[in-house]
């Protein structure tokens, strides 16, 4: 009877150590739409550095030798985080950036992916994806050429902030990206993190 209990237990801790991480534990797509998920790891308006933990899939302040890391430029100018279930080049999840109000820190929402910024960080590709909340004050625009007609400062805003907020010089702005270019950027991505989530 004990032996029943303890392989019960055990099943049910294994299963929560699998998913208790937050890159892993919600679904790329939303299966009902066709947005992606978008997990907050920086509200906007913020400066505070958070990050999820790779070790233990915890959402955490980041820290240097003054303590807990802040920019040295303006805050966020839209929520900063991740699609989930996704690895870059880097190694990290894909880094998003959505055009809404500040949202709370660690939550999930549907996105719709409209394109992208193309930069080289120390010559290595960093892209950084432009969402939009599907129901939100920019629903209207469904691409990034939409964006650049009608709200060409958000796009010149964007560029600039990623441009300077480690320091000047660090960033080189390559080009935008597009949605479909995006959404491959996005499935390859996926791909990726299939791979090496079933060697876990």
């Amino acid at each position: 009877m004990n032996k029943y209990i303890f392989l019960f237990f055990s099943l049910i801790f294994s299963t929560f150590s699998v998913f208790s991480d937050q890159v892993d534990a919600i679904d790329y797509k939303n299966y009902k739409s066709p947005y992606y998920n978008f997990f907050v790891e920086i509200p906007a308006g913020t400066k505070e550095k958070w990050e999820v933990n790779k070790t233990n899939g915890k959402l955490e302040v980041q820290k240097n030798r003054k303590g807990k890391r802040i920019i040295n430029f303006i805050s966020y100018p839209g929520n900063y985080g991740f699609i989930h279930q996704t690895i870059a080049d880097d190694g990290d999840p894909l880094d998003v950036i959505d055009l809404e109000p500040s949202a709370a820190r660690g939550s999930t929402t549907p996105v719709n992916i409209i394109g992208g910024l193309y930069f080289k960080d120390k010559k290595e590709v960093d892209i950084k994806l432009i969402a939009i909340n599907p129901t939100g004050s920019f629903q209207n625009i469904k691409n990034i050429d939409d964006l650049l007609y009608e709200h060409s400062s958000i796009t010149e805003i964007l560029k600039l902030w990623f441009l300077n907020y480690k320091k000047p010089g660090k960033m080189v702005f390559i080009k935008y990206l597009n949605k479909a270019d995006s959404k491959d950027i996005i499935e390859q991505a996926h791909l990726k993190w299939r791979e090496n989530f079933n060697t876990k």
